[in-house]
């Protein structure tokens, strides 16, 4: 999958918002470290989560690997219930079934903000 300049900008999001911290292991990154990722619980392909700050956390790469794959999937998912609760989870899966499309200018604009907030 083609990585594109807003997903760039939305990991760095990410990774600020979680304090350089992997939010599995608790292990912290110095900022700018390549071995923390943002995590997408349901996959970047979903054009209406990829960009939703619930759907994603900052994971260092053998919690990413681990979580992305397998059993380590149910125990993600347990995680991101117990982070959202049973409504904020349902509401993330229900949107994530929701076609969307996307403008890449907006969401740049949109996520610039986001770190702006931060």
């Amino acid at each position: 999958m083609k990585i594109r300049a807003t997903d760039k900008l939305f990991s760095l999001y990410i990774r600020r918002r979680d304090k350089w911290t992997c939010q599995r292991c608790k292990r912290q990154h110095e900022e700018g470290s390549r071995g923390l990722h943002c995590s997408h619980f349901f996959s970047r392909r979903k054009e209406s989560t990829r960009f939703y700050p619930p759907n994603a956390d900052a994971l260092c790469f053998p919690c990413h690997q681990l979580w992305g794959h397998g059993d380590g999937k149910e125990e993600y998912k347990k995680f991101k219930i117990n982070q959202l609760g049973e409504n904020g989870f349902d509401l993330l899966e229900l949107q994530s079934n929701t076609p969307e499309k996307h403008d890449e200018h907006i969401d740049i604009l949109y996520i610039k903000n986001l770190l702006e907030e931060l």
